[in-house]
């Protein structure tokens, strides 16, 4: 786990720093604020997992060049159960490694990929559980449409969780406002 949280900020740390810079050139950092659907797909919709909601949070960094970036990224997702009251809740946190192509103008794709940790936990069972911490990885691509410092953006990612005999897996979709850079 150490290992891993050291990874993620030495990548980022040498990718933010190993950068040829501009006399005027300055990293610029931005925050995410969203909410989206939480599509379970494979071995998860298959135990019944219905499509649910996410709240998201994220800061992050763009290097001056504009094109690489990195940014931690909160969420919190629940999803219910076909024939059930039973719900799943996962809380988590990723490290992201963010690649924009150098574009012109107020439209801006780009792509993602990182590692975390998330925390899953059922509820509504009748059986007082603990919540379950495991290593996670995701990878996806977003677009983010400025005006000034303030825009919005609509992302879809990968995320599959590392737990016990299969692997959790979901496509988080979420849009929201972003404050800060470009």
């Amino acid at each position: 786990m150490k290992l891993t949280a050291a990874l993620m900020v030495g990548t980022l740390v040498l990718a933010l720093t190993g950068l040829p810079r501009t006399a005027n050139a300055q990293a610029r950092g931005y925050v995410l604020l969203g909410g989206g659907l939480a599509i379970p797909v494979g071995n998860f919709h298959d135990a019944g997992a219905k499509t649910g909601w996410l709240g998201q949070v994220a800061g992050g960094i763009t290097a001056p060049s504009g094109v690489l970036g990195g940014r931690v990224n909160g969420t919190f997702s629940r999803n219910g159960f076909t024939d059930s009251d039973e719900h799943f809740r996962i809380i988590g946190a990723m490290g992201d490694l963010v690649v924009s192509p150098k574009m012109q103008g107020s439209i801006a794709p780009y792509f993602l990929g990182g590692v975390g940790f998330q925390n899953g936990k059922a509820t509504n069972t009748g059986v007082t559980e603990n919540g379950v911490t495991k290593f996670a990885w995701n990878a996806g691509a977003g677009i983010g449409f400025r005006a000034g410092s303030i825009g919005i953006y609509i992302e879809g990612r990968f995320l599959s969780i590392r737990t016990p005999g299969v692997s959790t897996n979901l496509i988080p979709i979420s849009a929201g406002i972003r404050w800060g850079g470009h």
